[in-house]
């Protein structure tokens, strides 16, 4: 692999891609991620009265075990996507439906579940763990509760899981992924899923790990493989998120342009800041903060004539405005430390 490639455009912006996605919020769509200015991100949806984002019950994490003093009783729920709110009532139907009459509520201050028996008391059997909901609800201790009125959830949930799914339109070559500016935990679970038809036969999984790069890069995946597949899902799961949603600012799906001669790899790196400063008469400073960004040159010391069209291409495509990712040293085992979002200033031969 030559130590540069560049990928200029991505499937995932095209008219004829199909975007849909498990919640957002009504003031960060999941539109944004198609959008070249990746600050203006893609949200889960979150605040008060919203419902939250997207609980997922399957038949793995579809039990709730409880005692009411009368014998063990367990609660069956309902597979299917969820919102906080559709999920209290039917976490209520299915305990009322098993013992006695139950108010289920989710906190928009403490983003936790509240279990409360209409009359007497009851407990959580949290060590029971055969397909039980307990950790997509935030009880986190594997030792039953006491027995009392009602019962709070141990830590933060704000969703289970939510999905940006992407369809191409028809199989596309793929060879280059990269996502920007997330707010993923260490702790969340991200993947690149391709799937051979419409979202039901999973056919590869991508695990996604983030690395941030003050100035020159902040929070960009950057993942290269070659397939061809028509739909595209970024999953996310990460629960317990301190800011109360997931975010992403730009989901590029492409393949890119290796040029067969690398760039040499001496030059100058130039430090800019677009920050005004300004002064009163007695000297005091004030000064408006615009974003730091570094400028770079790529020399090539030859190019194959066959490829010249390519380049000229990449110009004429994004001039000195529009952005695209350009990727030193590809192979290495994470690319992410060499990958960056960028515009073009100047094109000289």
């Amino acid at each position: 692999m030559s130590n540069i490639v560049l990928s200029y455009k991505s499937y995932g912006d095209d008219a004829a891609t199909a975007l849909t996605y498990s919640s957002q919020h009504p003031n960060f769509p999941a539109s944004n991620v198609q959008h070249r200015w990746f600050k203006k991100p893609w949200r889960s949806k979150y605040g008060a009265g919203s419902g939250w984002g997207t609980f997922r019950i399957t038949t793995a994490n579809q039990k709730i075990y409880f005692n009411e003093g009368g014998g063990n009783l367990t609660a069956t729920l309902t597979p299917g996507d969820y919102d906080a709110t559709s999920l209290c009532a039917q976490i209520k139907t299915q305990m009322d439906a098993a013992g006695l009459t139950y108010t289920i509520t989710y906190s928009d201050v403490t983003n936790k579940f509240t279990f409360a028996i209409s009359a007497g008391s009851f407990k959580l059997l949290l060590s029971n763990q055969t397909n039980a909901v307990w950790s997509s609800l935030g009880w986190t201790t594997l030792s039953d509760t006491g027995v009392a009125a009602s019962q709070t959830s141990d830590t933060l949930r704000v969703h289970t899981v939510e999905e940006l799914k992407f369809d191409l339109g028809a199989a596309k070559t793929i060879k280059a992924i990269f996502l920007k500016f997330n707010n993923f935990q260490s702790t969340a679970t991200i993947q690149i899923r391709f799937y051979s038809d419409a979202w039901i036969t999973l056919a590869k999984t991508i695990n996604v790990t983030s690395v941030t790069m003050p100035i020159l890069s902040t929070d960009i995946s950057a993942y290269f493989t070659n397939d061809s597949y028509r739909y595209v899902m970024v999953y996310m799961s990460d629960p317990s998120n301190p800011n109360l949603y997931l975010q992403l600012g730009r989901v590029w799906i492409y393949t890119y342009f290796e040029p067969h001669y690398g760039f040499t790899m001496e030059r100058t790196m130039t430090g800019n800041d677009p920050s005004v400063m300004s002064f009163s008469d007695d000297g005091q400073a004030a000064s408006i903060q615009k974003s730091r960004y570094s400028t770079w040159e790529y020399n090539f010391d030859a190019v194959k004539p066959s490829e010249k069209a390519s380049f000229d291409e990449i110009f004429q495509y994004f001039g000195t405005t529009l952005p695209l990712f350009i990727c030193e040293n590809p192979d290495v085992a994470n690319p992410n430390l060499h990958t960056h979002y960028v515009t073009i200033t100047g094109w000289e031969w």
